[in-house]
């Protein structure tokens, strides 16, 4: 008789990382590991905006305050759903194109980052969208 491994569980230990827009009016947190893995991507937008992306699952993520100063922003084929507060104009979130439902890209820089351990980060060539997405070169950070 073959005894069967034991069952091991491997558990990711999560931090709350506050974030907000620069005026303040938005208000969140996002959860992540202490391991963090930012995405650059070189598309028009996040370059142009200097957004750095953690992309976090909807359930790990928490808007505090400012849903009325958000505002969208769409283009293109119109399925990212950029947010941006019209009081100072950063985009301090949005949902995605590569996973518009039940995700959050988090721009890294209006996170308070203290609890981090490592930041690794990596580039993305979102001006070859499709072909980078086909790819497998987006990551996402547990």
């Amino acid at each position: 008789m073959t005894e069967a491994a034991p069952e091991t569980t491997e558990t990711i230990e999560r931090v709350w990382y506050d974030g907000s827009c620069h005026c303040g009016g938005v208000v969140f947190s996002a959860a992540a590991s202490r391991s963090l893995t930012i995405t650059l991507c070189n598309c028009g937008i996040c370059h142009r905006h200097g957004h750095q992306e953690l992309m976090t699952p909807e359930a790990r993520f928490k808007l505090h305050q400012g849903q009325e100063f958000l505002k969208p922003y769409r283009f293109g084929n119109r399925i990212a759903d950029h947010t941006f507060c019209a009081v100072c104009g950063v985009l301090p979130f949005y949902r995605p194109r590569s996973h518009p439902t039940g995700y959050f890209s988090v721009n890294a820089r209006c996170l308070d980052l203290s609890p981090a351990e490592h930041i690794e980060f990596v580039e993305f060539d979102g001006q070859n969208w499709e072909a980078s997405i086909a790819a497998g070169k987006h990551v996402l950070t547990e």
